[in-house]
């Protein structure tokens, strides 16, 4: 009788350290999965079930509570088409090719011999990489009272990209977009390093600045935006130097045009005849330019038929005839 109740103590105590030792496996496993994970754009990402595979007879995923795959590996063909992949093993999920709005929570749901087990939710993060250098602005101010500078600094990148700031001056670091640090002369150059970041990637902008009696702006641009300023300036000075070019050219040609037409009118005008008689006509005085005064009649008619007059006529009026 004995001998039994220790038979029976001992299988007791095995059954108890083998559900002691699942528990632990479990809890190990369970504690080893990641809860969130960050990816970036078109990266891949493997979601654990974190359960054992064991036994189960559903096994179900969500994405924000739509069921997207399940144990007979009918996936989704909408948001992930071509994109997901059930593996029938150990029911982890995979998601290929992640774009940004693939960020959400996806939960895996299951069952082992019908009787349902706790959800495993997942949250997955879908970032941009930073692609850019954080531009620095601000200014250094001297302060009399304290024979030191007040330094300011802004760092800023486009508005629609979620970062965060981390500042590095020296072994100092400090959070935030904007800094406020103060220098001395003695200090010589002071290095000041403005480091965007998110979970996949960081860029980083630096400026030294040495403290003088005086007010300094800073400002440091990355070298493509230096790039297209540049060439904006050369553009424009260049098109300014073609306008000039052009109008110089126009008003040349307008004053010569008006220096001819003072020439011309200087050359038809009233011309004294030498005999001290009254000025002629404008016709006449182109004629007589080069010819000597005669006397007769001194109309046009009568000069284009002065040939065929015969004799001289008494009439006040010349014979055309």
């Amino acid at each position: 009788m004995v001998g039994g109740r220790l038979h029976c103590l001992g299988c007791l105590l095995k059954c108890s350290a083998v559900l002691l030792l699942w528990v632990c496996l479990y809890d190990v496993e369970a504690s080893s999965c990641q809860r969130v994970i960050h990816k970036k754009v078109g990266d891949t990402v493997q979601l654990s079930s974190c359960s054992p595979s064991e036994g189960v007879t559903t096994a179900i995923w969500k994405y924000e509570r739509s069921m997207i795959a399940n144990k007979d590996r009918k996936v989704d063909e909408k948001q992930f088409k071509g994109r997901l992949q059930l593996n029938p093993t150990d029911f982890s999920l995979t998601v290929k090719e992640l774009i940004p709005r693939d960020s959400g929570e996806f939960s895996f749901h299951s069952e082992v011999n019908n009787q349902q087990r706790a959800t495993v939710t997942t949250a997955l993060r879908v970032h941009e990489s930073i692609a850019k250098q954080p531009v620095l602005t601000g200014n250094s101010t001297w302060d009399p009272l304290t024979n030191s500078c007040t330094v300011l600094l802004e760092c800023s990148v486009n508005p629609d990209t979620n970062v965060s700031y981390k500042w590095t001056v020296g072994n100092q670091t400090r959070n935030g977009s904007r800094l406020r640090y103060n220098i001395r002369e003695e200090d010589g150059d002071t290095k000041f390093t403005c480091i965007i970041y998110n979970p996949v990637s960081e860029m980083s902008a630096s400026h030294t600045v040495k403290c003088i009696k005086d007010t300094q702006e800073i400002s440091t641009h990355n070298n493509g935006i230096g790039l297209v300023v540049i060439l904006s300036v050369v553009g424009g000075a260049c098109l300014l130097i073609f306008l000039s070019v052009i109008a110089v050219w126009g008003w040349k040609q307008s004053k010569s045009a008006v220096d001819d037409d003072h020439t011309v009118y200087a050359d038809i005008t009233e011309v004294a005849i030498e005999d001290g008689s009254k000025p002629s006509s404008v016709y006449e005085t182109i004629d007589n330019r080069d010819l000597p005064v005669m006397p007769g009649p001194q109309t046009i008619y009568d000069k284009i038929q002065l040939s065929r007059v015969a004799k001289a006529s008494v009439s006040p009026y010349q014979d055309i005839s």
